[in-house]
C-alpha cells in the first residue's frame, strides 16, 4: 500500500466513524420533519375552520348591528321629544325668570319709594301695593 491507498483508507475510517456519531442527531432531525409535515398537512385544514369561524363572527357582527341599527330607529323619536320637551321647558324657565326679575325691579322700586317716603306699618303696605298696581298699569 503506497501513500494514497492509505490516506483513502483513513478518509473512509473517518467517514465511517463521522457516520456513526451523525445518525442519533439525524433520526431526530428526521422526525422533527415529519412532524412539521404533519402540521403543514393539517395546516389547510385548520386555515380553513378559521376562515368559516370568522365568516360566521362577522355575519352575527352584522346580524347585531342591523338589530342595533333597527332598536336605535325605533328609540330616536323618543330622545327628539326629549330634546323639544328641555328646550320647552328651557324656554319657559326663562320666562319665569325674566317676570321673576322685573318682579324684584318693582318691589325694590315699591320698596325704596317706601323708605324715601318714610311709610310704615298699615299705611306703608296699602302705599307699597297702590305703587305695585300703578306701575303694572
Amino acid at each position: 500500500m503506497d501513500w494514497l491507498g492509505i490516506g483513502v483508507l483513513l478518509i473512509g475510517i473517518a467517514f465511517l466513524t463521522l457516520t456513526c456519531f451523525l445518525i442519533k442527531p439525524l433520526r431526530k432531525m428526521s422526525d422533527a420533519l415529519d412532524g412539521l409535515k404533519q402540521t403543514t398537512d393539517r395546516l389547510p385544514r385548520m386555515v380553513d375552520d378559521l376562515s368559516k369561524q370568522t365568516a360566521e363572527v362577522m355575519q352575527l357582527g352584522n346580524a347585531t348591528i342591523a338589530t342595533v341599527n333597527e332598536q336605535v330607529k325605533e328609540v330616536s323619536p323618543f330622545f327628539h321629544i326629549i330634546g323639544d320637551t328641555g328646550t320647552a321647558t328651557r324656554k319657559l324657565t326663562l320666562s319665569a325668570i325674566e317676570k321673576m326679575n322685573a318682579l324684584k325691579d318693582k318691589t325694590s322700586k315699591a320698596s325704596d319709594f317706601t323708605t324715601r317716603e318714610k311709610y310704615e306699618g298699615i299705611y306703608g303696605i296699602l302705599s307699597f301695593i297702590f305703587f305695585l298696581r300703578g306701575n303694572k298699569k
